[in-house]
């Protein structure tokens, strides 16, 4: 499944990143007219066997976008679904689904901004804060942009929901990310340029598993993980990796045992699944 939500949310980029040979500005300005005047869009997409190539296509049937399937091959499941922007609550309140062919919902996102700004861009936002692109002035101009992006996704084949949430404090220049996508919720809370800031891992019933610090979004500090609300781990992480002594303790606060960083097996100890 993880694999299957990377690849919906990639469809972010089809209809512009992933273009090889459209008009990316003619595309945009085609789909920003569309939106002005039917406030929706829907786009699906046709295998080109000739070439191999992914094309999508808006309802009108205007090409968006032509990806080589040769070098993405895993975008051949994207003839499954079909994904829909729509602006009836307004510019700054766009929403933006996917859809299986069959019109069972995937993923819905609300979008809530200050000023209008093109969704399919808000994969490069999202890359930023997963620590995959570096700071730049696009993605300055999005984190203006944007106050709020709320994600829900539907698990169609074990029929249970994940979120993700990003909520920008523009006044503290600090976004809030919570992350129910896979394995434990995960809330991030961290300055926007310098990625610096703190970490936490809730069990399904709320309570406080693990938490951390970040320096420059990576794990880097003190490490503490909790059972029932009670201290259980504490160890050092540098640069994401455990590094030199972990302590264990008892519930009453006592200490089990030590030992060195490289025997930690932390997902074990702490008894949950994180990844």
């Amino acid at each position: 499944m993880k694999r299957f939500l990377i690849l919906l949310f990639s469809l972010f980029s089809i209809f512009t990143y992933g273009a090889n040979s459209i008009n990316e500005a003619e595309v945009n300005k085609y789909i920003r007219q569309k939106l002005d005047r039917d406030k929706t869009i829907t786009f699906t997409t046709k295998l080109n066997q000739t070439n191999n190539t992914l094309e999508g296509y808006s309802d009108e049937g205007v090409l968006c976008a032509i990806t080589p399937l040769d070098k993405q091959p895993d975008m051949i499941r994207l003839l499954q679904i079909k994904s829909i922007i729509s602006e009836k609550n307004g510019k700054l309140k766009p929403v933006y689904e996917i859809r299986t062919n069959d019109n069972q919902l995937l993923v819905r996102s609300e979008y809530d901004l200050n000023k209008p700004i093109n969704i399919f861009e808000t994969e490069l936002f999202i890359a930023y804060f997963d620590g995959e692109v570096p700071f730049n002035s696009n993605i300055e101009n999005l984190i203006k942009s944007i106050n709020s992006i709320k994600t829900e996704i539907n698990y169609l084949d074990t029929n249970t929901k994940g979120y993700q949430t990003y909520v920008i404090n523009h006044k503290t220049n600090k976004i809030r990310i919570e992350d129910k996508t896979i394995g434990s919720p995960v809330v991030t809370n961290f300055n926007i340029k310098t990625l610096n800031g703190t970490r936490e891992f809730y069990s399904n019933s709320g309570k406080l598993i693990i938490s951390h610090p970040l320096k420059n979004g990576v794990p880097h500090g003190e490490f503490k993980g909790y059972d029932d609300g009670k201290l259980l781990v504490k160890a050092t992480l540098v640069n994401g990796e455990f590094s030199g002594v972990v302590t264990q303790y008892n519930k009453d606060g006592s200490i089990e045992k030590t030992y060195d960083a490289k025997d930690f097996d932390f997902p074990n100890v702490l008894k949950i699944t994180i990844f």
